[in-house]
């Protein structure tokens, strides 16, 4: 973080090819209009999740957390399977191994679209010093990715740091600008471990965070120029 004026830099780039699996670390990646390329591209809807709610279930869900997407060079997407098998995402095979493996036997339908499938914003981002002071707070540690941000910053000084920048246009790298718009609204998904989502949530994380911190933990951003980024890119306020 050597660029005059940065306050921040990224240590890490997330994306989550298939949305509720794994997500996809990246050095470099461009920015698009929409969020990341390549995130979220994909998403199965269950027969069984509730109307007007998630695509999946939760049960699903977590399971779904232990599937590994990687995003091939001519753009296709294959992931790999606990049982170390590998199926293109868009493949039969794909959709019966979901069906025979997954908790719920509910009927499954893979949705494919342009741009990312994101429920709220089109990026999240959270510090790895928030992420820290949450493990204080817990008196265990938290494993980052329990936030499925898509960019972890290295914000000094202060944890929650990046509350402050909502309403705040900043810079990353030499183009790529984006808007910080909300604190980010925290869901039952943190207490899944990603390393092995089917032990016992950890549901005082979500109770920490009502109690403490509104619920909240990061903050989301829309796009305003796209550019490419990569990790260790500076941060600066653009504003």
């Amino acid at each position: 973080m050597n660029q005059a004026g940065a306050i921040a830099s990224i240590q890490s780039i997330h994306r989550y090819p298939v949305k509720s699996m794994a997500g996809e670390v990246v050095e470099r990646c461009d920015l698009t209009k929409s969020g990341l390329h390549g995130d979220r591209l994909y998403a199965f809807e269950s027969s069984g999740a509730p109307a007007g709610m998630l695509r999946l279930t939760s049960r699903e869900r977590r399971e779904m957390l232990r599937y590994q997407p990687i995003v091939q060079p001519d753009g296709s997407v294959e992931v790999r399977v606990p049982s170390g098998e590998q199926f293109l995402v868009d493949s039969p095979a794909m959709l019966a191994y979901l069906a025979a493996h997954l908790p719920e036997r509910n009927k499954l339908i893979l949705t494919h679209a342009a741009t990312p499938q994101t429920d709220v914003r089109p990026l999240s981002l959270i510090s790895v010093q928030t992420v820290r002071q949450l493990s204080t707070e817990m008196s265990q540690e938290i494993d980052p990715r329990r936030f499925r941000a898509n960019l972890y910053l290295d914000l000094p000084d202060t944890p929650f740091k990046e509350d402050s920048f909502v309403g705040r246009t900043i810079r990353i790298g030499p183009t790529a600008t984006i808007c910080i718009r909300e604190r980010d609204p925290r869901c039952r998904f943190i207490t899944y471990d990603p390393e092995d989502p089917l032990i016992d949530p950890l549901f005082s994380l979500m109770k920490l965070l009502d109690r403490s911190h509104q619920g909240r933990a990061g903050v989301y951003a829309t796009v305003r120029n796209p550019g490419p980024i990569q990790a260790g890119d500076a941060i600066c306020l653009a504003d």
